[in-house]
């Protein structure tokens, strides 16, 4: 594919940090040579790629891989390294599929929560790093759940990180049809058609909602 689009020229990898663009250029450098080892150094941790590397592609031109784009919206800014991993996905994500009816929450870790405010009960699916641990409350129980619990049961963070975290703020979303709910940097919930959900992320943080890729 890569051949037929760029008509003899260099090709460019560019996006924010931690998007895995090397991970892509290394799958794309072992499928086309068989090479059965990474070309480029990859590392969950933001800004790994400091220079342009290229890559030879043919005798005139070269694939390149770009330093990140330093996103702020993006959860990884606001963790400690050793938090990293639980936002960093390092092998193909297990969907979480959950049973919600109207008035209760799931939260990921300390890190966000997921409010099923109205509708019809149905299946929420979460695709999260396998690692983060999910916890499903009644909505009106949650605020309390989250001051008892976070740093402890609901982690990352750790409770000595827990004052650096900006706190969460609320972002209520009306879906029409089937709609991924996304925290830039952490993953997303698939949520059914016609329902009334509020997901909450660090204040800076950015969320979305996109037609479900699933």
């Amino acid at each position: 594919m890569i051949e037929r689009y760029r008509d003899g020229r260099d090709v460019y990898v560019v996006g924010v940090t931690n998007v895995g663009k090397s991970t892509l250029i290394n799958q794309i450098i072992k499928e086309v040579t068989g090479e059965r080892q990474d070309v480029i150094t990859t590392s969950r941790f933001p800004g790994t790629t400091l220079d342009r590397i290229e890559i030879p592609l043919d005798d005139h031109s070269s694939i390149i891989d770009t330093p990140g784009i330093i996103h702020q919206d993006q959860m990884a800014h606001y963790l400690t390294p050793k938090d990293l991993k639980y936002v960093s996905p390092q092998k193909e994500l297990k969907p979480r599929t959950y049973q919600l009816n109207p008035g209760q929450t799931i939260f990921a870790g300390a890190l966000a929560r997921f409010d099923f405010v109205q509708g019809e009960k149905g299946g929420f699916t979460a695709y999260f790093e396998n690692n983060l641990m999910l916890h499903r409350t009644k909505l009106e129980k949650a605020d309390a759940f989250y001051e008892q619990h976070a740093g402890e049961l609901l982690a990352p963070p750790e409770a000595e990180h827990l004052a650096d975290l900006p706190p969460l703020q609320r972002h209520e979303f009306k879906t029409t049809q089937k709609t991924d709910i996304v925290i830039d940097g952490l993953g997303w919930v698939t949520v059914p058609a016609n329902s009334v959900v509020a997901a909450w992320a660090p204040k800076g943080v950015s969320v979305l909602s996109r037609k479900a890729m699933i």
